[in-house]
């Protein structure tokens, strides 16, 4: 394998774009298309260490958080020059009614980022996906990595992701354990133990992670980053993978999540940690809303302190499960804090929809 570390020259001017990846699936074209992959033997579980919640259905849901997701970028980060969703051959139907969300918005199917590499589609995997992001036609240098449930809920500035020659990351430092074949098989018995009598879907992202990190020469310890967007440099993967590329074949191979995968996004964050290209902050400006662990007192003091604007990065994760009335008293939260923001922090636009595919 090519040195990890090679040269390359970073980029600290130029424009930063946004990158969200969703699918809807709900959308009966995109659920027989799954089901058609399980059950015909395109994807042979025996070859491939699934992760025993990466089918589960619930992986595929939304509830509206991408709305949220599009509209706070705008709101709160309107320095931002284009938003990449990346998609199943899927369009939001909110866009319909919702034009200003179309102002700079690319609709990016999976077969632009695995051009030349069509075997691995179709993907119902975000670890495939975030693997191949950096080859978006287009995207600019520096990105900044948005699942569809991240909302932004207090103005950025660009400072905020990416400072000179590098990129900030909020987490905590934590050591990186042993996974043998005894523990990644009590791992599985505890995640299909979790989903079926806790209703909570694990996804192991520590083991994600601590596997990462390693790759990029870490050993003892990782830098455990919570839900919150990723700042990331194209540069950094492409160089990463252009010397390793059996590493991305072999990580793009795996339609449903999988324990034998890295994260490219966590892979990324370790190689500038390496440079000492990163500036590393605490998490204490992120918060996660859990519809899988809904402990009422719990949810109201983070709405409170969401509607403070203590918060700057939520994730609303697992929204589904939140019974409707307690959907709508989220969305009543983040709806007054976007109303709420000064003209500063409100995009500018030029009128016209720049929405393309």
């Amino acid at each position: 394998m090519a040195s990890l570390h090679s040269d390359f020259l970073p980029d600290a001017t130029g424009p930063i774009d946004a990158v969200v990846t969703w699918v809807d699936g709900t959308d009966p074209a995109h659920r027989r298309k799954r089901e058609r992959v399980l059950k015909q033997g395109e994807y042979i579980p025996e070859q491939q260490r699934t992760l025993p919640t990466g089918t589960h259905t619930t992986r595929f849901q939304h509830s509206g958080e991408l709305f949220y997701c599009l509209q706070s970028i705008r709101t709160f980060a309107p320095w931002i020059r284009r938003i990449y969703l990346v998609t199943d051959n899927q369009r939001p139907d909110f866009l319909d009614t919702h034009p200003e969300l179309c102002e700079n918005l690319h609709l990016v199917d999976h077969t632009a980022i695995f051009e030349g590499y069509e075997w691995a589609l179709p993907t119902f995997n975000s670890r495939t996906i975030e693997t191949a992001l950096w080859r978006i036609p287009g995207l600019a240098s520096r990105f900044i990595y948005f699942n569809d449930d991240f909302v932004l809920t207090s103005a950025t500035h660009l400072t905020d992701f990416f400072r000179d020659e590098g990129v900030v990351l909020r987490g905590t430092w934590g050591q990186i354990s042993r996974f043998g074949p005894v523990r990644m098989w009590l791992n599985d018995v505890a995640t299909v133990f979790a989903k079926r009598a806790l209703g909570i879907t694990r996804s192991m992202n520590h083991l994600l992670q601590m596997r990462s990190a390693r790759l990029a020469g870490f050993n003892d310890r990782y830098f455990d980053v919570p839900h919150v967007p990723h700042p990331l440099r194209r540069d950094v993967l492409q160089r990463f993978f252009a010397s390793n590329e059996e590493l991305f074949e072999e990580n793009i191979q795996h339609r449903f999540r999988s324990t034998d995968q890295f994260s490219a996004v966590y892979l990324a964050h370790h190689l500038e940690i390496a440079r000492g290209q990163a500036d590393t902050q605490d998490p204490d400006r992120a918060t996660m809303i859990n519809g899988e662990m809904r402990i009422p007192f719990v949810l109201q003091r983070t709405l409170r302190r969401i509607a403070a604007g203590d918060y700057t990065f939520v994730c609303l994760q697992g929204f589904e499960n939140f019974s409707d009335e307690a959907q709508a008293t989220i969305k009543a939260v983040l709806d007054a804090r976007m109303a709420a923001s000064t003209d500063d922090d409100q995009p500018t636009t030029t009128g016209r929809q720049n929405m393309s595919r």
